[in-house]
């Protein structure tokens, strides 16, 4: 790191502003004793992050199973960036009838990959971190 660059912690709430101003991050999970990591367009509700899916490895990896999502921006030539992850449970909520799954599946999300993409999964229990390098 240059020797002016400042490592910096971002808040929770900036945090939750910085994942509204994006629509794709990475989805990691692990499967099979492997780690995986998936690009996924995605939603903010309130403190949720959600996908769609289709049925196979995202699905039943991230079901009932920790995962971690991420998203970030770099500027290469200032060497400055930022990065949020969001650490929780991934729950499928495709047919969940609470009002807080209801509010996120009610959300348009159209995914770039082909394919039904019929299932919803959120990262539950949420908790967020961040950091920004900067000069």
């Amino acid at each position: 790191m240059p020797e002016d660059a400042t490592l910096e912690e971002i808040p929770e709430e900036e945090c939750l502003e910085l994942l509204a101003t994006q629509s794709v991050g990475r989805i990691a999970m692990v499967s099979n004793g492997r780690p995986l990591i998936f690009p996924v367009n995605y939603v903010l509700e309130g403190r949720t992050i959600a996908f769609r899916t289709d049925p196979g490895t995202k699905l039943d990896a991230a079901t009932l199973g920790k995962v971690v999502f991420e998203i970030d921006s770099v500027d290469a030539e200032q060497s400055e960036g930022w990065s949020v992850m969001v650490q929780g449970i991934g729950r499928e909520i495709t047919d969940a009838w609470d009002s807080w799954s209801q509010r996120v599946t009610a959300r348009h999300l159209e995914p770039w990959a082909a394919g039904a993409k019929e299932h919803w999964v959120a990262v539950a229990t949420p908790v967020f971190s961040g950091r920004r390098i900067r000069h």
